[in-house]
């Protein structure tokens, strides 16, 4: 009798074992089959050629993606665009790939939510170590992941034909395309999408909420933590960045004909390990080195942006609802690569980033001169006053932006606008245990992540507080997903979540409780706005050769 029951048991696990097969889905390519996730709660569907580049595509937007016959397999999501890593580089060139989540429940039509992932256009992939679909897929939304190609690969910059710049977006447009195209074959609505990222993923959502060849493709947005009109948003320099990659190849040129030249022959993996230092100027930068940029409009060529984002919004903005987002020690994220020496030297620079542009030398120095004293008092920037530091960073690089520019949208827009500030502190803050800061009250730049997705990095839920949260920002977020608001009136949250208008940004703030309030950090923000409003550059100059 116990063996029997041993037996069984063991029949039992050995099932679990054994991917047990998703229904066959057949999409313009072709037929596919997926996988039953573990728990046997969604369908899965990974590793999806989307699109397709090669090496002699290098730096250019994405080619058609590959049909087949027969059935493909779509189990693997063992695939990343190539990045550097503790084991030098990973990924493979051919690296386009989708993931699409879908409920087991049978369901005509689902909402459609389509993340883009951060990682400073360096690192990262769609995959499951970090975004986990289950907490999302179990509110009945239909959830995509994707990888687009990061660094040299994604975003070298030359302002020639052979290399345009912004191929990274144009993946991510091309993921947008293919979604509408083929997602009502496995059950979703391809007229109700809801585009959302964090950190890069955030900024790269807001150029396409800018970008003209993005019409139609999404209906909502969140942005967390990310926006692109923030000074780390764009290169202004990409001639000048894609030279420094050259000399660290062992080339001094500067002309973009010879720097492709070098750029399309050499080896992917030698590109994506050159990590040159990019000198700091009078206005401190990040030592970003490829990220978007502003295109020359070339004949043949879609380009991505035309203008500055600044300018895009400004002009004109698609009429939809967007939810902007900070935490509210985003700052943290950028002090462990701080050390005496380089805050030193970033004292003795000016604290603005290259994005202002001021009429003398003068106004500018006598300006920075004040913003410091508003923030450290008579001292030097240092590690003494860490705070003030955190707070510097915090509101210069993502808190203010993301205020500035939602309100261009709000009075652009008859869309609904919302605001967030989280500031949960629990045992899913993971970026901020990873960064050695875990003890730091509040909640870090990304520090949401792990309560919208179940990465396989942190499966721990620690606390009822987090189990709790993770209920409370799902559903706010498929709430959006299926109805444009977070907290439709038949819900079961504890607050309703008032959107903002032209003269009244209103906030829900995230705790261990959830509340609405008022703009936080009001007098930094009116600090900067000030001076953006009088010194932002706004014209799209960069060091393209005409």
């Amino acid at each position: 009798m116990k063996s029997g029951k041993r037996l069984v048991l063991f029949t039992l696990f050995v099932m679990n074992l054994v991917e047990q097969p998703a229904p066959e889905v057949r999409i313009e390519q072709g037929k596919l089959s997926g996988k039953v996730s573990a728990d046997g709660s969604f369908f899965e569907y990974l590793g999806i050629p989307y699109a397709s580049t090669n090496s002699s595509t290098r730096f250019q937007a994405p080619l058609s993606p590959p049909s087949w016959e027969g059935i493909y397999r779509a189990v693997d999501e063992n695939y990343q665009c190539p990045q550097p890593s503790f084991a030098g580089v990973i990924g493979t060139e051919d690296c386009l790939k989708i993931n699409v989540y879908v409920p087991i429940k049978n369901q005509k039509q689902y909402p459609v939510m389509v993340y883009i992932h951060g990682g400073t256009y360096i690192i990262g992939n769609g995959g499951k170590l970090l975004y986990g679909p289950d907490f999302l897929v179990k509110k009945n939304v239909i959830l995509v992941t994707f990888n687009y190609r990061l660094g040299a690969l994604g975003f070298l910059c030359l302002g020639i034909k052979e290399a345009p710049g912004n191929a990274g977006l144009k993946d991510q447009i091309a993921a947008l395309r293919w979604v509408k195209k083929n997602i009502a074959a496995f059950g979703g609505d391809p007229d109700n999408v809801t585009l959302f990222g964090l950190s890069a993923g955030a900024t790269s959502v807001s150029m396409l909420i800018a970008s003209d060849a993005t019409k139609g493709l999404f209906q909502r947005a969140i942005l967390q933590s990310g926006v692109s009109t923030s000074s780390w948003a764009l290169n202004r320099q990409p001639l000048f960045t894609a030279s420094l990659v050259a000399k660290e190849l062992g080339y001094e040129t500067s002309d973009p004909k010879e720097m492709y030249n070098i750029f399309s022959k050499i080896s992917y993996r030698d590109l994506v390990a050159a990590k040159p230092k990019k000198p700091i100027g009078k206005y401190f930068d990040f030592q970003l080195i490829h990220y978007p940029c502003i295109e020359n409009v070339i004949e043949g060529e879609e380009a991505v942006l035309t203008d500055l984002p600044y300018n895009l919004f400004k002009k004109n903005s698609k009429n939809i609802s967007v939810i902007y987002g900070t935490t509210s020690k985003e700052g943290v994220i950028l002090l462990p690569d701080e050390t005496e020496d380089t805050l030193k030297e970033r004292d003795s620079k000016y604290i603005f980033a290259p994005d202002l542009k001021f009429p003398t030398e003068d106004v500018a120095a006598n300006l920075s001169s004040a913003v410091k004293q508003y923030y450290f008092g008579p001292k030097n920037i240092s590690f003494e006053d860490y705070n003030a530091l955190l707070d510097l960073n915090t509101h210069l690089y993502f808190e203010v932006p993301s205020l500035l520019e939602s309100e261009i949208v709000i009075n652009k827009t008859s869309a609904p606008i919302y605001h967030y500030y989280f500031n949960y502190s629990g045992g899913r803050n993971f970026l901020k245990y990873v960064a050695g800061y875990g003890n730091e009250p509040g909640a870090c730049h990304g520090d949401e992540i792990m309560y919208l997705f179940n990465g396989q990095v942190w499966p721990f839920i620690v606390s009822k507080n987090d189990r709790k949260l993770i209920d409370w920002m799902t559903r706010m977020w498929t709430n959006f997903a299926k109805y444009g608001d977070p907290t439709p009136t038949a819900n079961d949250l504890p607050v309703r979540w008032n959107p903002s208008s032209k003269d009244n940004m209103t906030f829900l703030y995230i705790d261990a409780e959830l509340k609405m309030g008022p703009i936080p950090n009001p007098d930094p923000y009116r600090l900067w706005k000030g001076i953006y409003n009088k010194y932002r550059k706004t014209n799209k100059v960069n060091d393209f050769r005409r």
